[in-house]
């Protein structure tokens, strides 16, 4: 029983060697109308395969947040475009 747990022990680690990637949050703040979704928008295209994202003139004030996530190599990027209207000020410090 004990070799089966080390056995276990092995395989597991080297899955999540071979295949787990590392995983990263950016946080993108600003002001309200300072492009952040249009950027999170355009680095989802650029960077995910079959991901169209939206037409420019389709993307609106964000009310909240936005998260996208981003493959690049072995490293995974989750992107938090956090709103920039003045009611949402208040959470900045909080959240960077």
């Amino acid at each position: 029983m004990f070799t089966f747990f080390k056995m276990y022990t092995l395989l597991s680690g080297l899955y999540k060697y071979m295949f787990q990637k590392d995983e990263y949050c950016v946080l993108i703040l600003g002001l309200d109308n300072a492009g952040k979704t249009t950027f999170l928008e355009q680095t989802k295209t650029k960077f995910s395969k079959n991901y169209k994202g939206m037409t420019l003139s389709k993307i609106t004030t964000t009310v909240g947040l936005n998260i996208g996530t981003i493959d690049v190599g072995k490293a995974r990027l989750m992107f938090w475009d956090l709103g920039g209207q003045e009611e949402l000020q208040s959470l900045w410090d909080k959240v960077s």
